[in-house]
């Protein structure tokens, strides 16, 4: 069997797939049909066109994954950057992934499906850019609509996706990360509860993802969110001790080189999104940082919690009857909830999700961590201990 990434025809994604986009057998895409489908792929029993060969990028490897998290000391003045340049290109592999903890709330990500559009001609460029442990600098000076830069040390060449499966996050259980208290979650009423031992909604409990934890829009340039991590990456993300923290995404130009496919929307690109940890992802891995928590988004695995948190509502309604990767139209939003659309319509009005060209679609993104800002932590009740060794952000240079 084998994984195609990208194909002429989605429909037929197996016959029409483009000779570039066969994973290769080594591949951590193409070692079963469900890591296939956590890298966006059509899963092909019966194969197809051989793998095309990996074309090696120049300049050296980056760093072992055994690397320690950032740690950045005190900063100067906040203010956001413009992206840092971005590093030589190296070839991503991504790690295996380790197992689960208990009492932790497990959930899969929601990957998107296959791009719309396939290139019309092959691609021969050289694999997607691994993740830098370089810290970098950004420019002096600012583009028209966006902020002023701050030194500070930023982490490049990872990319997104997004999830809403209302589980109980896994940072609401007791003793995650270094925070004033556990990330609050909500019973089905929308009360936030003081139980933290209180078991998950998926597994028959009262415990549930409270509805406020959509995104939501700051400025035009500037939204929040809240999101779950990856595991053992190369980006300096390790799981539960990244519980509570901030991070400050700026969404790059870069698309995914496996088929020239995805990517972050034009009019996305140097937009920011601050996300605070909520979440643990035990399958988001390699150059995969961050599974931003959107209604509607698709359900992945899990999918007995959203009905058990709303009642009179199908499993189906939760993301457009697609699991992973969700609704591929605003209208679709519409299914969902009362309280969960206008986190839903965020994914278009501002994220852009399929808006054209296949963009947005598991979005690259440059990220550093921050100082976590009211507007999510009044939200999650919690807060890092630490959190004054980070620059803040000031929403109003993102106007």
């Amino acid at each position: 069997p084998l994984c195609c990434t990208a194909a002429e025809d989605t429909g037929d994604a197996c016959g029409t797939c483009w000779p570039t986009s066969w994973a290769a057998a080594d591949d951590w895409c193409a070692q079963s049909e469900a890591t296939c489908r956590h890298c966006s792929g059509a899963w092909c029993p019966g194969g197809g066109a051989p793998a095309a060969p990996v074309i090696q990028a120049p300049g050296p490897p980056p760093p072992p994954s055994t690397q320690a998290p950032i740690q950045t000391t005190a900063q100067p003045p906040a203010v956001a950057p413009t992206p840092p340049p971005t590093p030589a290109p190296a070839p991503s592999q991504a790690p295996t992934q380790p197992p689960m903890q208990e009492p932790t709330q497990v959930r899969t990500r929601a990957p998107t499906q296959l791009p719309t559009q396939a290139p019309t001609q092959p691609s021969t460029s050289a694999p997607t850019q691994a993740p830098t442990w370089a810290p970098t600098q950004g420019p002096t000076t600012s583009q028209p609509g966006q902020a002023e830069p701050v030194t500070s040390e930023w982490i490049t060449g990872t990319w997104t996706t997004g999830y809403w499966d209302c589980c109980k996050p896994s940072c609401s259980w007791p003793d995650k990360g270094n925070v004033s208290q556990p990330v609050r979650a909500c019973d089905a009423s929308g009360n936030r509860l003081t139980n933290f031992s209180a078991k998950s909604v998926c597994d028959g409990g009262p415990a549930a993802a409270c509805a406020d934890s959509a995104p939501f829009l700051v400025t035009g340039n500037l939204s929040m969110a809240f999101a779950a991590v990856a595991v053992g990456g190369r980006h300096g993300l390790t799981g539960d001790t990244n519980c509570g923290q901030c991070f400050q995404l700026q969404f790059t130009d870069q698309f995914h080189a496996n088929g020239n496919w995805g990517g972050a929307h034009a009019d996305l690109v140097g937009k920011h999104l601050v996300v605070q940890v909520t979440n643990i992802g035990y399958d988001v891995a390699g150059e995969h940082s961050f599974d931003i928590q959107i209604p509607g988004a698709g359900q992945g695995l899990f999918t007995s919690g959203c009905i058990a948190q709303f009642s009179g509502f199908t499993s189906g309604d939760f993301d457009c009857d697609n699991n992973y990767g969700g609704c591929f139209e605003k209208i679709g939003c519409q299914r969902l909830p009362k309280a969960l659309q206008p986190g839903c319509e965020w994914r278009y009005d501002w994220y852009r999700w399929f808006i054209h060209g296949g963009k947005t679609n598991n979005p690259y993104v440059n990220f550093r961590r921050v100082q976590c800002p009211t507007e999510l932590t009044d939200i999650s009740m919690s807060t890092p201990n630490d959190d004054g060794d980070y620059p803040a952000i000031d929403v109003s240079m993102f106007a």
